[in-house]
């Protein structure tokens, strides 16, 4: 699963570009969904795999925790979360299970590691801890049991 799905290029551009980077996001978003509501599922996931992986590259920038980025600093923790939910969900509606499960437990990987860089702040925190609460409750369909689910699968 630890297919790259964007060019090295264009991953440091968008460590480098922050505010076109979230644009491209948001385009990259729009193009995920419009996709999937056209049923054009196979497009759909692979743009989804490309927002999120453009997803965790903008969370994992070095960027200025000014006050004055901070909201832009939980606009791309919870589009990473909420994306990770996603790409899940059109993973499991396609009995990729093992995917979904896999996007899950990286998302959440993903958050633990970013935690301790925002630790003076305290909106930032509860946003990536109320995130982790999600995940962490998260059921795929024909999943009642997490483990039992990934030992399944």
């Amino acid at each position: 699963m630890n297919v790259q799905r964007l060019c090295p290029v264009y991953k440091k551009w968008l460590q480098l570009n922050p505010l076109n980077a979230r644009q491209h996001r948001l385009a990259l978003q729009a193009q995920t969904q419009q996709a999937h509501q056209q049923g054009k599922r196979e497009r759909a996931r692979e743009l989804g795999y490309q927002t999120f992986e453009a997803a965790k590259v903008i969370l994992n920038a070095l960027q200025s925790t000014s006050s004055n980025k901070e909201k832009a600093i939980q606009e791309d923790v919870l589009a990473f979360g909420t994306m990770g939910m996603y790409l899940s969900s059109l993973l499991a509606q396609e009995q990729k299970k093992r995917e979904a499960h896999a996007i899950l437990q990286e998302c959440q990987q993903q958050l633990i590691a970013i935690l301790p860089l925002h630790a003076t702040s305290p909106s930032i925190c509860r946003l990536i801890a109320s995130l982790q609460q999600t995940l962490e409750h998260i059921h795929l369909p024909e999943c009642t049991n997490r483990l039992a689910c990934e030992t399944l699968h």
